[in-house]
């Protein structure tokens, strides 16, 4: 009797039990079919993934195999190591006017300024720093060829008092004078910046010289650019020669074209060249 009593307390029991094992395995199955639909929706997302780590295997392969064509490896050597205290420097900049760079500073090479013609339409635009010591030549032929030419620069109407006079070997005026220059590498320092019209730098910047804004001259048939000259420039005695080739010119501000408050007509600009 005990037994025929409990037996319709186990079937419902055991009918408990088949339905919660085929919700179980309901919801399995409706996961399953749940993350197929996604994986389905994202394989040509994943077929593209794939296509690009391929392309971009064999491009890192091919850019391999032109390096090892030109001899280069894959190792990246330093070509410098860092300075303490702070990131590489290295900024480079063209000390117009001076035959050296300041002691703290690396002279990369010195020469003197040069140029087109003051007087020629044509030529370059711009005053570049030639080196006067191991010139050397590739091929070349003797002659006037290209009839382009390079010459030398210098100073021209330079007024008297704006610049100093020592490291001017007691000469009285550098008018006609040869316009030194030096390429300098700034090892602590990554940036360069020249300001006209200031005779400091801006808040944060190391000065590294000062001096006036110079260029050719506006009336000349040549176009050139602004350069900051060093306020006591290197002249040597034996430079002077007036051909008159490349000129530099003192620059005065246009009152009115620029504004009056803080520009005086005439006035000569000066300029400053930092680093940092």
């Amino acid at each position: 009797m005990e037994h025929m009593k409990r037996s319709p307390v186990c079937s419902g029991s055991t009918r408990g039990a088949l339905s919660s094992s085929v919700l179980v395995v309901l919801m399995v199955v409706s996961t399953v079919i749940v993350c197929q639909l996604r994986v389905n929706s994202l394989q040509p997302k994943l077929d593209n993934i794939e296509g690009l780590m391929r392309e971009n295997k064999l491009n890192d392969e091919a850019a391999r195999a032109r390096r090892a064509r030109r001899g280069a490896t894959d190792i990246i050597e330093d070509f410098s190591p860092p300075f303490e205290g702070g990131l590489q420097g290295g900024a480079m900049f063209t000390h117009w006017g001076r035959e050296a760079c300041a002691e703290d500073l690396e002279t990369v090479y010195a020469g003197k300024v040069a140029g087109s013609d003051h007087n020629k339409h044509g030529g370059g635009s711009n005053y570049i720093c030639v080196p006067t010591l191991n010139v050397t030549w590739d091929k070349f032929v003797d002659g006037a060829n290209s009839k382009n030419y390079l010459y030398g620069a210098e100073f021209e109407n330079p007024g008297t008092g704006f610049f100093s006079t020592q490291n001017a070997q007691d000469i009285e005026s550098i008018q006609d004078y040869d316009v030194p220059c030096a390429v300098c590498r700034v090892p602590t320092r990554r940036s360069m910046l020249t300001v006209p019209a200031w005779t400091r730098c801006p808040h944060g910047w190391t000065m590294q010289y000062r001096g006036y804004l110079m260029t050719g001259h506006e009336s000349h048939k040549g176009r050139n650019k602004f350069e900051c000259v060093d306020r006591a420039p290197d002249i040597f005695k034996g430079t002077y020669e007036n051909k008159n080739g490349a000129l530099f010119y003192l620059v005065e501000a246009v009152c009115g074209s620029l504004p009056c408050g803080p520009y005086i007509a005439n006035r000569q600009i000066t300029c400053v060249v930092c680093s940092k």
